[in-house]
């Protein structure tokens, strides 16, 4: 019988939501900010399978962004990557509040349909 490959990767990632709610006062900053680091980061670290980030329409300072990781090496390389880094510490005084909220995907085994990077 195959193994179902997407099934099993769903179990070794980080498949999460960060909601973020940045002080009005710096949104266009904050955007400038992060404009890039998602990017950068699906871009030059392979076990970044997706950073996906959105904007409330009725609540522009109100950003959500999907994160999804191969696995916990992965995410933990990625929060020592200078681009994350220089990120997180240049928007700290911009962002009201932040919280991750560990999300289980729902459809692991269609993944690879929507995100190219899993095999």
């Amino acid at each position: 019988m195959k193994k179902n490959i997407g099934a099993s990767l769903a179990g070794e990632m980080i498949t999460r939501i960060a909601e973020i709610e940045v002080f009005p006062e710096y949104l266009q900053e904050y955007f400038d900010a992060a404009s890039t680091v998602g990017a950068e980061s699906v871009a030059s670290e392979p076990g970044v399978l997706c950073i996906f980030p959105m904007q409330r329409k009725e609540t522009p300072n109100l950003i959500r962004i999907v994160e999804i990781y191969r696995d916990e090496t992965a995410y933990k390389y990625h929060l020592n990557t200078p681009h994350f880094k220089k990120y997180k510490e240049g928007t700290l005084h911009m962002i009201k509040s932040l919280e991750l909220v560990p999300m289980n995907p729902l459809d692991a085994p269609n993944m690879n349909k929507v995100f190219r990077k899993i095999p």
